[in-house]
């Protein structure tokens, strides 16, 4: 069972079709692009003649950009049914964004329209965030340090803006210095290394340390929460081990045993992340559910001669039946002699096989391999000792169920009467 894990960009709507690839990573390329903005935007008001060459470019290839979102987002709207209010405001944003309203009406702070485009790059992130849960406070931290650099850039702008540049002074090394003022005064590191001399700097100043105030809470409360939820399911595995623990010490578990405990939750937590399988897939709806199964287990079902030539539904009620299971090294599988009662699916693993008597081994099963099916099909019992290798990822398929199943198809049913008779007249012959 191969899992493929890809952290994808893709389009937060629904879809019909899959996405393209360039419909896939258009999102990220407004992001990038809305963000240059939001950066040069600010250092060319405030810097004037010294940026204007540089960002020139820029400028005209965001609003190419802006512009032919605008157009999919519009032909997506219009797609739908109902637009809600949110979409609505989000369309008005993607409008004005990309407008060259400082050319039009020649005021340049008019500029900062173009950063109402980081309306849709916050939509987006809060899409991308739900469609990666898996990484939810990975990418709840890499949001948030975005945003507070947006934030201590702006700041840094509009304090340069106040103090201006005086002449003959280069106006990168005078942003730097605001640069270093903003984050003293937010941190409250450093802070009075800078005085403010007028009354709006003054004002400009006392904001900034109330926002500082409560920014610093702030970043200290979320980094804290975040790198401990950082990997949530480590955090509750180390939990369990300290509980086992607890109880294995309490119960005087021998040392022997403990170890093969400890080994058994080593294997879940490197193979699963600690997770059950069972208890995930059962709480999905049902039809999600069927097509997680069907998805994990199609393959190993149609290797068994039984099923190959059965329907799709039928493998498909097959599949909802198997229950995963674990086994250890050394666990006796099935005993020669014993009532059979369950066929069993190998995932991943190696388990031995033992002739009747218990003890001379015959065979080896791996990966892709079944045994038990007997047990589906005779009233007999086990023929044969099995016994775990390695751990073992396997899938039982208990014989009530399969019954079941097998009720709700009697083509199916007709071809084991048949299959059962023949063999029944093979033996008598014999």
């Amino acid at each position: 069972m191969a899992h493929t894990r890809m952290f994808r960009f893709d389009l937060p709507v629904p879809q019909q079709h899959e996405p393209t690839r360039l419909l896939r990573m258009w999102p990220p390329l407004v992001m990038v692009v809305a963000t240059a903005e939001a950066v040069a935007v600010p250092l060319r008001i405030v810097l004037g003649a010294q940026t204007m060459p540089a960002f020139a470019p820029l400028d005209d290839a965001a609003m190419v950009v802006f512009f032919i979102d605008c157009v999919i987002n519009f032909r997506r709207a219009a797609a739908e049914e109902k637009r809600s209010r949110t979409e609505k405001l989000l369309l008005a944003a993607d409008v004005v964004a990309f407008l060259p309203l400082q050319l039009v009406f020649g005021w340049s702070f008019l500029a900062f329209f173009r950063c109402l485009k980081l309306v849709r790059v916050a939509r987006w992130m809060s899409l991308w965030r739900r469609l990666h849960l898996n990484r939810w406070n990975a990418l709840r931290l890499v949001y948030f340090v975005y945003w507070l650099s947006l934030f201590v850039h702006w700041l840094a702008a509009g304090w340069l803006a106040l103090r201006g540049i005086p002449a003959g002074e280069d106006g990168w090394t005078r942003y730097l210095h605001s640069l270093y003022w903003c984050v003293s005064t937010l941190t409250t590191i450093g802070a009075g290394d800078v005085t403010p001399t007028t009354n709006a700097e003054i004002l400009y100043s006392m904001a900034a340390m109330i926002v500082g105030v409560g920014m610093y809470g702030y970043v200290i409360a979320n980094v804290a929460t975040i790198i401990t939820h950082l990997q949530p399911a480590r955090t509750r595995h180390l939990e369990n081990l300290e509980k086992l623990g607890a109880f294995m010490h309490e119960r005087g578990i021998p040392a022997g045993l403990q170890h093969r405990i400890r080994e058994y939750y080593s294997y879940i937590w490197e193979q699963r992340l600690g997770y059950d399988e069972s208890s995930i897939i059962d709480g999905l709806p049902q039809g999600l559910r069927t097509d997680v199964a069907l998805f994990l287990k199609r393959d190993i079902v149609q290797k068994v001669p039984l099923f190959a030539a059965a329907s799709d539904d039928l493998v498909r009620e097959i599949a909802l039946q198997m229950q995963p299971v674990i086994f250890t090294p050394g666990d006796i599988v099935v005993r020669a002699g014993d009532p059979g009662q369950e066929m069993y699916f190998i995932g991943k693993g190696e388990l031995e096989v033992f002739g009747p008597d218990g003890t001379t081994p015959v065979a080896f099963l791996r990966d892709g391999d079944f045994f038990g099916e007997n047990a589906l099909l005779f009233d007999k019992p086990r023929n044969a000792t099995i016994r775990a290798v390695k751990y073992c990822d396997v899938y039982m398929l208990d014989k009530s169920a399969f019954a079941a199943v097998v009720t709700r198809h009697p083509e199916f049913a007709r071809q084991i009467e048949a299959m059962t008779a023949e063999r029944r007249g093979r033996k008598k012959g014999t």
